[in-house]
């Protein structure tokens, strides 16, 4: 059962964390508008998570 919970967290996690790099990627390169399009995403998602959770 933990397993399976751990294994959906992960999975949920990976365009989260996807996200993430990328804005840091964007931002390396001096890309603001895409960096900042990037790091807006895990913020929109965030919430929808701790919704579903409840």
């Amino acid at each position: 059962m933990l397993a399976a919970t751990v294994g959906i967290a992960l999975f949920i996690l990976l365009p989260v964390m996807r996200f993430i790099l990328m804005s840091g990627v964007f931002l390396h390169q001096r890309d603001y508008r895409f960096g900042a399009i990037a790091a807006l995403l895990p913020a929109i998602v965030a919430p929808g998570l701790v919704v579903g959770a409840a």
